[in-house]
């Protein structure tokens, strides 16, 4: 989790009636690090990123623009001045694979990075154009690029690969409304734009290998006027999450099966913002064994999926 916010926002439960002492919900946004099976660390030594090219006069300075793009992500998720991240390119019949050492070891000196983010055999297909409407009714007009790539992350001074893998994605982009539509027009419109696409490219590619937080609305429940209850949401709003856990236990054994409910639906809410996803998934379990309600069923849905995307990239 990367930080939080006060929502500033009270909102009743759908299920409970308004009034002295009732329960409220009480919105806060997070954001959350979505789980990838390779992350780069970018604090450990020098990272560059090289982009391989097959013709020098026609596509070298389009995987510069790539390489730039990539680049210039990976600086921005990871908060690094611009230029921290190097670009650079190379011929695709120079780079034979990280078995080559003598050439690894070039490359490194080269560039002066310790990590080589390589990126070869590069394909974009034809772009295919769509009206949309957004929520508010207004036409737009979006262009979908297919893109594939081989991404290949090397340890120069561990010698190894440490990420290899061939990515297959889609770039979509705005075209403005006054915009011909016909297939002249749009090419016209691609080839001056030319360099800004592929250099969203070498971003869409980078985001692969990189930190991606998500802005999340959640919730915790609240009784405002009773002390103890409240005096634990505000722990948990100032972070101290432990703190709030052991302030909930108690409430969790309560007579009352909708309050111990709802302290356990707390506790699992804690228990995930601390990384412990089977232990929130317990909690929900015996919360909604006392009390079920919709807040919690959705909760349990999204950590069963969340477990299931964790299991599945660390086979």
């Amino acid at each position: 989790m990367k930080y939080f916010q006060r929502y500033g926002l009270l909102a009743l439960l759908g299920l409970v009636l308004a009034g002295c002492g009732a329960p409220q919900a009480m919105l806060f946004n997070v954001d959350v690090l979505q789980p990838k099976k390779f992350t780069l660390a970018v604090d450990e030594q020098p990272v560059a990123v090289v982009a391989t090219y097959k013709d020098k006069d026609a596509d070298s300075t389009s995987s510069a623009n790539l390489a730039l793009g990539a680049a210039r992500y990976i600086e921005t998720g990871n908060a690094l001045e611009e230029g921290s991240v190097g670009a650079f390119t190379i011929p695709e019949e120079e780079y034979t694979g990280a078995a080559d050492k003598e050439y690894m070891e070039g490359l490194m000196m080269a560039t002066g990075s310790g990590t080589l983010v390589i990126v070869k055999d590069i394909e974009m297909g034809d772009v295919e154009v769509s009206r949309t409407f957004d929520a508010i009714s207004r036409m737009s007009i979006v262009g979908m690029l297919p893109v594939k790539a081989k991404m290949e992350v090397y340890d120069a001074i561990a010698d190894t690969t440490i990420f290899s893998e061939r990515i297959s994605d889609s770039l979509n982009f705005h075209i403005p409304l006054e915009q011909d539509l016909s297939q002249k027009s749009i090419s016209a419109f691609l080839s001056v734009n030319d360099s800004l696409i592929v250099s969203a490219v070498g971003a869409l590619l980078a985001k692969h290998i990189s930190y991606q937080w998500i802005e999340e609305e959640w919730m915790l429940i609240d009784y405002p006027e009773e002390t103890t209850w409240h005096n634990a949401y505000k722990d948990a709003m100032d972070f101290k999450w432990e703190e709030a856990i052991k302030a909930w236990i108690p409430m969790s054994e309560e007579q009352n099966p909708e309050k111990a409910s709802y302290a356990a639906f707390n506790i699992a809410v804690a228990c995930q913002m601390l990384g412990q996803t089977d232990l929130a998934i317990g909690w929900l379990s015996y919360g909604r064994s006392k009390f079920d309600f919709s807040e919690a069923r959705q909760l349990s849905l999204y950590l069963q999926n969340h477990k299931k995307t964790l299991e599945r990239l660390n086979r």
